[in-house]
């Protein structure tokens, strides 16, 4: 393979100290395209090193992925493609065998249904859904059965396979990229042998049912308290190895069942981008708001905070220092989080001040105060409340969705104060069929920084008159389709432009005008 125009290069797609895990495949100027190069899109690629001899043959085919090049070599496609949600129902035994599927759309094995997907891959993209998670979804008296077989997402960003089973769930021998299974009431789940590890991911979290995993490996482990039970621990790390273990050992009145039989919970070792945010490793928990918790001197990825129909107030939560917090009868003392610290909160009051990395579901009627703190999830859920923010920020992630019946229903809530949004949410936000009021406060002021009196700010149609301090407030709504458009801002006093700013659903407030 020559250096020069046109020819084929072959390069690791990372620096070798990284190190790399793939190819890229290309033509100079470095890196174009192979459509005009005689390249087969399948075939066997073998490698002659230097004073090591010559690599083992790999077989390859990107015929699925959208290969195109100049070869007449006709490759066959590897995958069968299924498009849009996939229901399986009745009593309708569906069998994914000896092949490869990707499905885009989540998948419903409803009623008495069966699937089977046994020495196959089956790959997860999201297609149309609105969420970045896509899901297998178990009906309580449906089967799912997993067979010396993977499941991992697809290749597009921020897809994120997944399992909710309230039905009966096998895995053997199948090394998966699952990146959570949620075992609801009801359901039963024999995991042998098997792995469910993703980058990010690998969350078994467990609510309620029947759960027996044995010989397998998972990237964290969630446990539910529920109302009445007791958890009291001290000294949980992460990178834990279970010879037998059940969660009568730690929660000695959970309403549930799981046994650890040689099993392994990755290490929360994640660094740089990683290391703190919503990702699963380690220890996790879900403490219902009546249960009786004691936990000290512990290393936890999250700990969940539910919050029903009270009024609360929390305060120094902080990602990876020690952090203490009492509400009701749950205490935690001198608890490093390395994750985030989430909040489900269900028409309720809630103030949270001097926070870091908080990831919030709100939901109903609540109003919720952040002073000083930072989101770095926001998931809301049917939402018609209010969130005030004094000097907050937003970084990372979060879906306002509407209108799915598994996710929410529908969001129409109101944002309101000093906030400050970081690009990545821009890049990583999904929203459907939602709406948002978002009140932005606007400050004007002369040249010399004195506020301006009496100006004039102007946006969609409507005028809005400074006060003595140079403040006025407009509100725009917000949905789906203008989140991310931008709108233009004016001010004026004594009949002129003296400044504009283009903004939209991301602007920082306070919003600075200047003459």
């Amino acid at each position: 393979m020559g250096e020069e125009s046109g020819s084929i290069i072959v390069r690791p797609n990372a620096p070798l100290d990284q190190p790399p895990d793939g190819l890229i495949i290309g033509s100079l100027p470095w890196v174009s395209g192979l459509d005009l190069v005689d390249f087969p899109c399948c075939g066997v690629l073998q490698f002659s090193v230097p004073e090591m001899g010559v690599t083992n043959a790999f077989q390859y085919n990107l015929r699925d992925a959208g290969c195109l090049t100049a070869s007449t070599k006709i490759c066959p496609f590897e995958w069968t493609v299924q498009e849009g949600d996939w229901v399986i129902e009745g009593t309708e035994v569906n069998n994914i065998e000896n092949t490869k599927v990707i499905q885009k759309g989540n998948i419903f094995v409803r009623d008495s249904a069966t699937l089977i997907i046994k020495n196959s891959e089956l790959r997860m993209e999201r297609g149309s859904t609105p969420t970045i998670h896509v899901y297998i979804f178990v009906d309580p008296d449906a089967t799912l059965i997993i067979d010396n077989s993977l499941i991992y997402p697809g290749p597009e960003s921020g897809s994120l396979a997944c399992v909710i089973n309230h039905g009966t769930t096998s895995m053997i021998d199948s090394p998966t990229s699952i990146h959570y299974f949620d075992m609801s009431d009801g359901a039963t789940l024999m995991m042998e042998n098997s792995e469910m590890i993703y980058e990010i991911g690998g969350l078994l979290q467990v609510a309620g049912g029947n759960t027996t995993v044995t010989n397998s490996t998972i990237g964290a482990l969630g446990l539910s308290v529920p109302a009445g039970a007791h958890l009291t621990a001290t000294d949980l790390k992460s990178g834990t190895y279970f010879d037998h273990w059940k969660v009568q050992d730690l929660i000695p009145d959970a309403n549930y069942n799981l046994t650890l039989d040689k099993v392994t919970v990755l290490k929360d070792d994640f660094t740089g981008e990683l290391e703190h945010g919503p990702f699963e490793r380690g220890w996790i928990f879900f403490l219902d708001p009546d249960s009786h918790v004691r936990l000290s001197d512990s290393e936890l990825r999250k700990v969940f905070i539910e919050v029903r129909n009270d009024t609360a107030e929390f305060e120094n939560l902080k990602i990876g220092e020690p952090s203490s917090l009492k509400y009701r009868d749950i205490i935690l003392e001198n608890i490093v989080v390395e994750g985030e610290w989430p909040f489900t909160i269900i028409d309720a009051n809630v103030t949270i001040t001097d926070s870091n990395y908080l990831f919030l579901q709100p939901s109903g009627s609540s109003t919720i105060k952040l002073v000083n703190s930072h989101i770095v999830e926001f998931i809301p859920r049917a939402f018609s409340g209010t969130i005030i923010f004094k000097n907050g920020s937003w970084s990372n992630a979060g879906e306002i969705i509407g209108d799915v019946q598994y996710h929410s229903k529908s969001n129409n809530f109101t944002i309101s104060g000093s906030l400050k949004i970081d690009d990545s949410v821009r890049t990583n936000l999904q929203w459907k069929n939602a709406q948002v009021i978002r009140e932005f406060d606007v400050i004007l002021t002369d040249s010399q920084g004195n506020p301006i009196n009496s100006g004039v700010i102007k946006i969609d149609g409507e005028e809005y008159i400074t006060d003595e301090t140079g403040l006025t407030k407009f509100s725009l709504v917000f949905n789906d389709t203008n989140y991310n458009q931008p709108i233009i801002l004016e001010a004026w006093y004594l009949e002129k432009l003296i400044d504009q700013q283009v903004i939209d659903f991301f602007a920082e407030t306070p919003i600075r005008l200047n003459q």
